[in-house]
């Protein structure tokens, strides 16, 4: 008889939205906290207190930041997890080239995000603020985020195609923990950062023109 999947993958569901739910608190409550603040640095002719502000560009550039720069702190877990899966493969004398690889390159592209997205809060309180240096290093930024994250979601398409049309390249029970644990959190975020990038060199523009 098939194994009914309907329940766990509802509460997968559910589990993903509670999560983007809650991980949208912080985020939210800094952008209301900064954004009323720089409003009056918006003011154009004939414009009113209520409708003074930033471009929604702006405003959704910057909350993405907001939220992007927050999901780089438990996305440091993957490197520590590698490198806990390092050690075990070690320990236990699984000594696969390959594997080895796989999961210290996967260790590192999530270290190296997180690294990225460091200077995105102050970034994103520059930008509501109509800073013009921010403005400035808006495209430079958008451009190495990019760069960098669309190398890495290409890379990590690329090995889970690898592992799946291979099944003999990583053992199974590595695979699966990889997976789960390093490969599908790393190019969600990529995903997550493409976009904001995107946004961003747009953003950079935008504010220039204004």
């Amino acid at each position: 008889m098939p194994l009914d999947l309907s329940l766990p993958a509802g509460l997968a569901v559910a589990a993903v939205a509670l999560g983007g739910l809650l991980g949208a608190i912080l985020p939210t409550c800094l952008y209301v906290y900064v954004e009323p603040r720089g409003r009056r640095l918006w003011a154009v002719d004939g414009d009113t207190l209520s409708s003074r502000r930033a471009p929604i560009l702006v405003r959704a550039t910057s909350w993405l930041g907001f939220a992007v720069a927050q999901l780089a702190v438990p996305l440091l877990a993957v490197p520590v997890l590698c490198g806990s899966l390092l050690y075990a493969q070690i320990r236990l004398g699984a000594l696969s080239p390959v594997t080895l690889t796989i999961t210290a390159v996967l260790g590192l592209a999530a270290l190296t995000q997180a690294v990225l997205a460091a200077g995105l809060v102050p970034l994103g309180v520059r930008l509501l603020a109509r800073n013009a240096e921010a403005c400035r290093l808006a495209a430079a930024r958008a451009r190495r985020q990019a760069g960098v994250n669309g190398a890495i979601l290409a890379a990590g398409l690329a090995l889970g195609w690898a592992m799946t049309a291979m099944p003999g390249m990583v053992r199974p029970i590595v695979r699966t923990a990889l997976e789960w644990t390093a490969l599908r959190p790393v190019m969600v975020y990529a995903a997550l950062c493409l976009l904001h990038a995107l946004m961003l060199g747009r953003c950079g523009r935008v504010v220039a023109d204004k």
